[in-house]
């Protein structure tokens, strides 16, 4: 079987070098579990943070703990193709459970626990799955039932079936791992859009492969590397960079989800763990550099070296912080759930511009088109685009052919994002060609936050858009027309922020609402959430605006 560091050419210096030597190798069997368990079974795969302690699981362990649980699953019912939903916060037991469901060929449905319930709903009975591994709350478990699926809890207390006692009951049995295609589906990510349901994008097995270029973008990854990232194992960026990719190239790798982003405690937790890469979003890095907590004594007590950071491009001014304070790397690496990790930056073959989102990626074939899928030429702003066959590229929509063939057009998986490349590749972002909010690291579609507002009787229309935010990207920003006899004040805007929360989740707030008198709208009717963009700080837009 080929594995993922098999692609690596660690001692490429140059892109030119490195685009001449790669190329893909032919696949016919390949799964994600194998790959991540099959580094020295002495060496620490995990080390999850709990509390002040941390626990350590060799690869060795990991693998028996799959390999068991995994018989348990099938003990439960659950089949090659079956969904097994997984809504659970770094931890050993994601590890676990995630790598337990590749290795027995069924299908891992992240979710996010900063989700509320209505989310979760809609992600359960989108995906049916034969069972939810969850903390075992009461909440979890009627959701379960709901699809008729099998509650399995970690919480030994919770009244859904006991991950632990499951695990230690069940033999290892052969140990095998199933062998899978690269195309037999492997992960089933939501992702949310603007307009909709959030939509299930499901990936094969081959999308591990098609992250070969991760080693680039931590500037070639060394053997004794440990990896950290504050972002969520529910979503891409979080699972792949996060747990998946490092686990491949044989890394320890760190467990640790805080509720709320603390600089201190990341950096002593960096320091303590001997963290040298990690995947931290754009907000983290300023919430860092803002927290004056990396003098130059702290620096000196870590191994940090390379950081990939993502979603947007990361200002100058940031860039030059981690470079002329930290001393560490900083590479960008933009993709999506439905494709990622396609162009990013790489210290080691050569600094680019940091303004830029980067070139692409060795083995990657990607284009900025005009609506007719045509490149254009340098210096003109198109829709970035990549062939549909990469490995890193979705199957498809879960269920959801017409948006399926709307995002796969002439052989190009579009983005939905638009740019401009120069005459050396390299790619400018400009913005979204739809309305995703993009804050903190987190991809938020306005339709859920909307959904969840309106749902409050005050709330007669609604629409969310995002604003620049120096710290987070962007931040949540919600128009909102009272139904008649209802007054704008500070009581109502947490009311509104409160359904948010609950219905959608906390990291969706919007943390500025603005009450309208009318809202703006396109020849066609629709509400116009490109002139709130636009109009967005102007003081003449807002008849009131109350920030909770």
């Amino acid at each position: 079987m080929t594995y993922l560091a098999d692609l690596a050419h660690h001692d490429t210096r140059s892109w030119a070098e490195a685009r001449q030597r790669f190329s893909w190798p032919p696949v016919r069997q390949y799964n994600i579990a194998a790959d991540c368990l099959h580094a020295d079974p002495a060496r620490t795969a995990l080390i999850a943070v709990e509390g002040r302690g941390t626990r350590r699981i060799s690869y060795v362990e990991l693998d028996d703990l799959t390999a068991r649980f995994g018989t348990a699953l099938r003990g439960l019912g659950v089949t090659p193709g079956d969904r097994v939903a997984i809504r659970l916060s770094q931890s050993v037991e994601m590890a676990v459970a995630v790598l337990a469901v590749l290795r027995i060929g069924a299908v891992a449905v992240p979710i996010s626990t900063v989700l509320g319930e209505d989310a979760v709903r809609h992600r359960l009975a989108d995906s049916a799955p034969r069972v939810l591994v969850s903390s075992g709350s009461e909440q979890d478990t009627a959701l379960a039932a709901e699809v008729d699926a099998v509650a399995v809890g970690v919480d030994e207390t919770s009244g859904a079936k006991s991950m632990g006692q499951l695990v230690a009951a069940a033999s290892r049995g052969t140990g095998e791992i199933l062998p899978t295609g690269p195309d037999t589906p492997a992960l089933l990510l939501y992702t949310s859009g603007t307009t909709g349901k959030s939509k299930g994008v499901l990936h094969g097995h081959r999308v591990l492969l098609g992250h070969h270029a991760i080693d680039l973008a931590w500037d070639h990854v060394r053997a004794d590397d440990v990896a950290y990232s504050p972002v969520d194992w529910a979503w891409a960026g979080g699972l792949l960079l996060g747990l998946l990719v490092p686990l491949a190239y044989g890394m320890s790798v760190v467990a640790y989800r805080q509720a709320r982003f603390d600089p201190e405690r990341t950096i002593e937790i960096m320091r303590d763990e001997g963290v040298s890469v990690g995947l931290f979003p754009p907000t983290a890095l300023r919430m860092l550099r803002d927290s004056h907590r990396l003098g130059a004594g702290s620096i000196r007590s870590l191994r940090l070296r390379s950081m990939i950071t993502g979603a947007e491009a990361v200002e100058p001014e940031l860039a030059d912080w981690a470079r002329t304070e930290l001393d560490v790397a900083i590479n960008n690496a933009f993709g999506q759930t439905e494709a990622n990790a396609l162009v990013g930056h790489s210290t080691v073959l050569g600094a680019l511009d940091p303004a830029c989102l980067g070139v692409a990626y060795p083995g990657h074939q990607v284009a900025i088109l005009d609506s007719a899928r045509h490149e254009v030429p340098a210096g003109e702003t198109g829709e970035i685009a990549v062939r549909a066959d990469d490995p890193v590229c979705m199957l498809r929509y879960w269920q959801a052919p017409e948006a399926t063939a709307e995002k796969v057009r002439d052989g190009w998986l579009l983005t939905g994002d638009l740019a401009h490349a120069d005459d050396d590749g390299r790619i400018y972002f400009h913005g979204r060609a739809d309305d995703i909010i993009k804050s903190g690291g987190y991809r938020l579609g306005p339709a859920e936050i909307e959904a969840a507002i309106l749902s409050h009787p005050a709330a007669a229309e609604c629409a969310v858009v995002g604003t620049p935010d120096p710290v987070r990207g962007q931040i949540v920003t919600a128009y909102v027309r009272l139904a008649p006899g209802q007054a704008a004040n500070l009581n109502l805007t947490r009311q509104l922020q409160e359904k948010v929360r609950a219905m959608v989740g906390a990291h969706a707030y919007p943390r500025v609402v603005r009450y309208v008198t009318d809202l703006p709208r396109t020849s066609t009717g629709k509400i116009d959430r490109r002139a709130l963009r636009t109009s967005a700080g102007h003081a003449g837009m807002p008849d009131r605006e109350v920030a909770g």
